[in-house]
């Protein structure tokens, strides 16, 4: 079952984290020696104290993380990005990550309902499985490109 992480997820929430960072594309994001557990921690204590919220399965198998945020060119716009989409290597040919993605939708949408946001934002990365987000009602509207 997804639900809404809690303080008492925090340690897990990290953990997935780590994994999440240990495959970014960004060869100096992969490093261990970089990861601060302790920021890391603190930042999604925020967000699950009401600045976002963290999707999680009951299961520890993945986690959805999204922040709430005003835009940079139109601080009045507030916006939900999805900060960090991460699946358990073994459970990404399963239902969770899909099942996170239709968890934070709504999260998203109850937001824009509340007039707390007007935008929901996700992104994939290169190495993401192919996604259709277009298919689940969004548009694209950019790509990232990073030079190390």
């Amino acid at each position: 079952m997804i639900r809404l992480a809690t303080k008492f997820d925090l340690d897990d929430c990290v953990e997935m984290m780590r994994c999440y960072a240990a495959e970014s594309n960004i060869h100096k994001l992969r490093q261990a020696s970089r990861h601060d557990s302790q920021y890391v921690k603190q930042f999604l204590f925020s967000l699950i104290a009401g600045r976002g919220f963290i999707c999680i399965d009951d299961q520890k198998r993945g986690l959805l993380a999204a922040i709430v945020t005003p835009n940079i060119w139109c601080p009045g716009v507030n916006e939900v990005k999805e900060l960090a989409w991460w699946v358990h290597p073994d459970h990404r040919d399963g239902t969770v990550g899909g099942k996170l993605f239709i968890f934070f939708r709504r999260q998203a949408e109850q937001l824009i309902e509340d007039g707390r946001a007007e935008i929901i934002t996700a992104s994939l990365m290169a190495n993401s499985p192919a996604i259709d987000l277009e298919a689940r009602g969004f548009r694209r509207i950019e790509s990232t490109f990073c030079k190390e």
